[in-house]
């Protein structure tokens, strides 16, 4: 896939409505856009085979289901092998708690955003982390204190 697609202004339109209100229904969306349904679900549907939407979410409120704390967490690694990395990657994707993860340059080797209900339950999933991932070397941890923004939307 390339880098960019080419997008028409009722493309952007429909991506502006979805990363606000994916329950939208297609009658309401078409409106909002201004183009038929038909053509609406035909460009929902392209948008959603190009892989541009990546799948429909509902956003949901840590506090109300118990995971009130959220941290930042900076991993710094032993060494940067791809035989190392695998088991991180994989600790990574199948821990629930970490809501996001990037690789990147700089100071640390990877931070992550970890939601969870205490700083004790961090505690132990970093003792788990640190268990199952030998590579990883140090971590720093920031603990969010006001959440300012939250959204996933790409500006269009």
């Amino acid at each position: 896939m390339p880098n960019s697609v080419s997008l028409t202004e009722a493309d952007r339109a429909i991506l502006r409505v979805m990363q606000q209100d994916c329950g939208v229904t297609i009658a309401a969306l078409a409106e909002r856009v201004g183009t038929s349904v038909s053509a609406t679900q035909r460009r929902l549907q392209r948008l959603r085979d190009q892989g541009i939407i990546l799948r429909d979410v509902s956003v949901v409120d840590p506090k109300l289901v118990g995971a009130s704390v959220t941290l930042l967490v900076e991993l710094e690694l032993e060494r940067d092998r791809p035989e190392l990395l695998a088991p991180l990657h994989q600790w990574i994707a199948r821990t629930p708690q970490v809501q996001q993860a990037w690789c990147l340059t700089g100071r640390g080797d990877y931070t992550l955003v970890v939601v969870t209900d205490s700083v004790e339950s961090f505690d132990a999933l970093a003792d788990q982390m640190l268990a199952e991932n030998p590579n990883v070397r140090k971590f720093t941890t920031s603990v969010v204190l006001k959440l300012l923004k939250r959204t996933l939307a790409v500006p269009l």
